[in-house]
């Protein structure tokens, strides 16, 4: 069959409708894919900020429960100086106290800056680091017995927390003094490691 110009003319509107349509038809299947794909990610994003407040909410159950829980034993350790800022004021008065109180020959103390401390028995402290401030002691005492008497009266005094790193007892010298009363037959240097647990700072390292 030969076509002539004239049915080509005659054909040219509908082949041009058929091209449009063709054209459109294949725009509209590739914008669809475009909206398909897109309410996919949509919905995939909105599906993982659901999960996302699911689990925030568990969340916020669980550490209500175990604020509630260890709510009294966090405020009885708060209270005791080991949770919060570091005591100094209240370590030195009850060192002073308890020298007062067994009638020793008075204490002098050196305490060092405040540093981390790295301790086994604490795996998972959360928020909170575990740190400590180490106190020198130098004191007179009369008898062996005064040193473990000074420390269970120190903690007994409940000022804070803290640990006895080592403790090193000299014998006085046996010369004669000329000052009248009774005098120390030994003297003591011990360090002493006071421990407080607060909220780490801004980039500080987990233990």
């Amino acid at each position: 069959m030969t076509w002539t110009a004239a049915d080509w003319r005659f054909l040219r509107a509908p082949l041009l409708t058929l091209l449009a349509v063709l054209l459109l038809g294949a725009a509209m299947v590739f914008l669809s894919h475009q909206w398909l794909d897109q309410s996919r990610g949509v919905l995939k994003q909105q599906q993982d900020a659901l999960q996302e407040a699911r689990n925030r909410f568990h969340k916020s159950g669980d550490e209500k429960e175990r604020i509630l829980r260890y709510r009294g034993a966090f405020l009885a350790l708060q209270q005791r100086g080991l949770i919060g800022e570091e005591q100094r004021i209240n370590w030195v008065d009850a060192l002073r106290a308890a020298s007062l109180q067994l009638k020793m020959f008075g204490i002098n103390y050196q305490i060092e800056a405040q540093q981390a401390y790295q301790s086994p028995a604490i795996t998972d402290a959360g928020p909170y680091r575990l740190r400590q401030s180490v106190m020198k002691i130098n004191m007179g005492l009369l008898h062996e017995e005064d040193l473990p008497r000074f420390m269970t009266t120190l903690a007994s005094l409940e000022a804070g927390f803290f640990i006895i790193r080592e403790c090193d007892l000299q014998r006085q010298g046996s010369a004669r003094s000329e000052v009248v009363g009774v005098q120390p037959h030994l003297n003591t240097e011990c360090s002493l490691a006071w421990l407080t647990m607060s909220e780490g700072k801004a980039g500080e390292p987990r233990p």
